[in-house]
């Protein structure tokens, strides 16, 4: 089913669609129907990318915490191991120290 919808475009935009319409053979509207078919393709995919890298960052915020509380469960309170790994040059947690 075909619907009708009116929007507003500047016009050296339209002129620039069009002459591509007519360069590639097609309607101005299949050419505007496959850019917008395009552009939420993309949107959808970067979703997918930045719900993958929220988890990753959850994921390694996770074993920074296990990491921070597993020296100190295993020295215990009167343990005289030396003091705790430095993670200061370590790439990783420098970004999720950015990111808060």
């Amino acid at each position: 089913m075909k619907r009708a919808k009116c929007v507003t475009i500047d016009a050296s935009l339209l002129a620039e669609a069009e002459e591509a319409a007519a360069r590639l053979g097609i309607a101005f509207s299949a050419l505007v129907e496959e850019a917008l078919r395009r552009l939420l393709r993309q949107g959808e995919a970067w979703r997918g990318v930045e719900e993958r890298l929220a988890n990753i960052e959850a994921l390694l915020g996770q074993c920074l915490e296990e990491a921070r509380r597993e020296p100190a469960e295993a020295r215990g309170p009167s343990s005289s191991q030396g003091p705790p790994p430095q993670l200061d040059n370590n790439l990783w947690i420098d970004i999720l120290r950015r990111r808060g």
